[in-house]
């Protein structure tokens, strides 16, 4: 990687010796807050930023070599971008998601060309927002394809090798909320997997409380008709999840459950179900258990248990919950931040300006089983400005520093100290930490963990927007694992 000197720093860390060894750090100017979304093109070595305000809207696309700054012209109808890989360029490139279909940029960057020309959700264009979004799916081709959903459909543009689009309608309408003054419509979630075990990718979409699969056939095509999965793993519907009191329904003692996602959890090569169930005690308090029913591959497709193979149970609101292998076993763990939405988190905030969080971590045993508490447990306080209507993430990250396939706890002390946590085998990580002087930014979630450099390693990209201090605004620090 080429080094730029007058971006790197070596005298501003204060910390120990190990962390300071690890990390270079690269300060990138922009012309917009980095508010909005980060994409990594690894292939292409750049790095793509939207901002906004309240009056406009950025995208900016940083080269990794020497950390120069372009600004990208945004085609006029777009609402979102992401990456794809499209037929005579095995380099992903930038693709943005419109009014009118998507469409990408043409070779020298100075107006957009349209690829595919669909109807959409979104029918008026939010002029001061340009957000990533999930519109790009890989159905096995080695080409991208795209799905935009309508009110109606969910509609697949699956890509050939000359570079054109075959279109498939399929059978599944938005999700709506009707109980506001104003309608709120969704796209509903794709998920992939291998339904019926025939080596080919296959949709799999929720509606009506079922598993709707929509099958991959043996020349590339698509049904668009979905068939039922009959697999005996109940989900909530949308009534039943729709937990009201002005519809007459109390929430003591209801339950939701939920697909969280369909992913292979034990390292067998066959997807698994992660149903989110939701226990409610009232509007404030709820529980949330994680329950994993393990996929078996069957003559007739994917078979799946009625009672879940092994669950977690939390007795706190997760903020998010991240499913990967933190260990380096082969086998998926669960990283969960949480906090108590009660009447005791109410009075901290008023009294104090913060909130506890609890960062939990379970991991898989060799039995295919969760423990029933954390196998590691860090806390970190979320800072909360009720003046300003807003609370503030602490940073909390888990990074592959070393390039060993173990990962380091970072966790952020305030908004100028750093602490790592690295792996330990008996505890996962170490009780001692690290500590690094540095600058944070004020929304730590939006800090993301990439491998810029293409060393195997993790780096950090520290985003500063205009509510940041006075010298760190519209700002990318880039923390570069050696």
């Amino acid at each position: 990687m080429k080094k730029v000197s007058a971006l790197l720093f070596a005298l501003g860390f204060v910390c120990g010796d190990a962390l300071a060894a690890q990390l270079d750090k690269v300060t990138v100017a922009l012309q917009h807050p980095a508010n909005g979304n980060i994409v990594h093109l690894p292939e292409r070595q750049q790095l793509l930023v939207s901002g906004f305000s309240q009056f406009a809207r950025w995208l900016s696309v940083i080269d990794l070599t020497d950390y120069k700054v372009q600004l990208l012209p945004i085609p006029s109808d777009a609402q979102f971008f992401n990456k794809a890989i499209l037929a005579g360029d095995s380099k992903p490139q930038l693709v943005f998601l419109g009014l009118g279909g998507i469409s990408r940029l043409n070779a020298d960057n100075t107006a957009a060309e349209r690829l595919v020309a669909s109807t959409s959700l979104y029918r008026v264009l939010d002029q001061n927002r340009l957000r990533e979004a999930n519109f790009v799916v890989d159905l096995g081709s080695g080409l991208s394809d795209f799905i935009i959903a309508d009110f109606q459909h969910t509609h697949l543009y699956r890509q050939q090798a000359d570079g054109s689009f075959t279109h498939y309608p399929l059978q599944i309408p938005a999700a709506v909320q009707s109980w506001r003054a104003s309608p709120d419509y969704s796209p509903r979630k794709p998920y992939q997997a291998d339904i019926n075990q025939d080596g080919k990718t296959d949709l799999v979409f929720v509606w009506q409380g079922k598993f709707q699969a929509f099958l991959q056939q043996p020349d590339g095509s698509f049904a668009t008709e979905p068939v039922a999965m009959n697999w005996p793993v109940g989900l909530s519907t949308e009534q039943e999840a729709d937990q009201r009191n002005d519809a007459g329904r109390s929430y003591s003692g209801q339950n939701i459950d939920t697909l969280r996602d369909i992913t292979d959890i034990d390292g067998d090569g066959i997807p698994d179900l992660i149903i989110n169930r939701e226990q409610l005690a009232d509007a404030l308090e709820r529980n949330n258990s994680f329950r994993v029913h393990f996929g078996s591959a069957t003559e007739q497709g994917l078979s799946f248990n009625a009672e879940p193979d092994t669950r977690i149970t939390t007795d706190t609101s997760p903020i998010d919950v991240v499913i990967n292998d933190f260990n380096g076993d082969g086998r998926k763990d669960f990283y969960i931040p949480s906090t108590h939405f009660g009447v005791g988190t109410l009075v901290r905030v008023l009294l104090r300006g913060s909130a506890n969080l609890d960062i939990d971590f379970y991991l898989l045993n060799e039995q295919r089983q969760y423990s029933a508490k954390a196998d590691f447990r860090q806390q970190a306080t979320i800072d909360v400005s009720i003046g300003n209507f807003r609370y503030d993430m602490p940073l909390f990250q888990v990074a592959n520093l070393n390039g060993d396939g173990f990962k380091s706890l970072l966790v952020g002390d305030g908004r100028e100290q750093l602490r790592l946590y690295q792996h330990d085998d008996k505890r996962l990580f170490s009780r001692r930490s690290d500590k690094l002087k540095l600058d944070l930014p004020r929304d730590a979630s939006k800090v993301r963990v990439m491998d810029l450099t293409g060393n195997g390693k993790d780096d950090l990209v520290l985003p500063f927007d205009t509510q940041d201090k006075e010298g760190l605004r519209n700002q990318l620090h880039l923390l570069l694992s050696r």
